[in-house]
């Protein structure tokens, strides 16, 4: 749901006539109630049967949508609607940890960044035609559609994921651990800000918002190669390096925005970006997976993604000034910078910790 959030807030205040400050409370509410039920998943993820934890994350997602149809009082809408996020990041965390079980799970990551990616793009274009056409109920079956067929392959699943090691309690909590989880809450605070005020980085240099539409929905298409590069390439260079490549390409994207170079430009930063953003998150689950003897580690990425997300937004927000917006540029490189800085703390404390046992 978080992919598409523009579309739903926008559907919202255009059809149900929420305001601007009752679209942008409907935003805050699921993204809350997401980051929340990702930390939630830490706790369920490795104790719950896996089907029926699917089936139950699935069925809430949809149910909820589907509730929510019709519904047009403020309040019972939106807690509909955060009810839907809370269950649908609960699949997605679930969901992101079996795939870190598998043999090659940088590869396996790679696939699920791309499709997510690939469905982001499908959603984003068919949901303005279903506005126009069935309202806000259009875009509301594009999430409960697949959740409610998901349910189907969830018998599929195993019970359970690879057993333990014994002296994996409160190891979330070691440094190279907590470094990681760092590492995917600065990266997520560089991203909150740009893609919060990337339409607005445009205007300020005379886009037009066409132009700006067109450049967005081409970054985004960016980011399947992205994926796809780094499912190809697995671990065979690393994870650090990969790491520090994608890095240095949003530092470059940032840095081109700055130009002010007009639309072409603008959409090269933007490729760029969304380009090094899923090529990097592929590496950044392998490496979070690597670190962790818990298992659960990959579950409370979500969290770390939506909160940093949120930290982003309001931090970019206290800096930007009405003449310019040159503070997003470098809170978005720093932020790259300073999240591959904790990505090698976390990988050079993980090996030393290894190495003295």
């Amino acid at each position: 749901m978080f992919n598409i959030l523009p579309l739903i807030a926008a559907g919202a205040a255009d059809k149900l006539g929420f305001s601007a400050s009752q679209a942008g409370g409907l935003s805050s509410a699921l993204t809350v109630a997401s980051g929340l039920s990702a930390l939630l998943a830490g706790i369920w993820v490795r104790s719950l049967s896996w089907r029926h934890a699917a089936g139950l994350a699935l069925g809430g997602m949809c149910v909820s949508l589907l509730t929510a149809f019709g519904v047009h009082g403020y309040w019972l809408f939106v807690s509909l609607q955060a009810a839907a996020a809370f269950f649908g990041s609960a699949a997605f965390s679930l969901g992101m940890t079996i795939v870190s079980d598998g043999h090659e799970s940088a590869r396996s990551f790679g696939v699920a960044i791309s499709a997510q990616a690939a469905y982001q793009i499908a959603a984003l274009w068919a949901g303005p035609l279903l506005l126009r056409g069935s309202g806000l109920n259009g875009v509301l079956l594009l999430l409960a559609v697949p959740a409610g067929l998901a349910i189907l392959g969830a018998r599929v699943l195993p019970a359970h994921g690879r057993v333990l090691p014994p002296a994996s309690r409160g190891s979330l909590f070691r440094p190279a651990m907590l470094l990681a989880f760092a590492g995917f809450s600065l990266f997520f605070v560089g991203a909150g800000a740009y893609w919060t005020y990337i339409e607005l980085l445009g205007q300020a240099q005379g886009i037009t918002r066409t132009l700006i539409a067109d450049c967005v929905a081409l970054s985004v298409a960016a980011g399947i190669p992205g994926g796809l590069l780094a499912a190809a390439q697995g671990s065979r260079f690393g994870r650090l390096p990969p790491l520090v490549l994608s890095g240095a390409l949003m530092v470059v994207a940032a840095l081109l925005l700055r130009s002010a170079g007009g639309a072409l430009v603008f959409g090269a930063a933007g490729v760029l970006y969304y380009f090094a953003w899923c090529y990097s998150l592929t590496y950044q689950f392998s490496l979070v997976n690597a670190v962790d003897v818990t298992g659960r580690a990959v579950a409370l990425t979500g969290a770390c993604a939506f909160f940093g997300s949120a930290g982003g937004a309001a931090l970019a927000a206290v800096f930007v000034a009405p003449t310019g917006y040159r503070a997003v540029v470098w809170i978005a490189g720093l932020a790259a910078c300073f999240s591959v800085a904790a990505y090698a703390l976390a990988s050079a404390l993980h090996k030393r910790g290894g190495a003295a046992r």
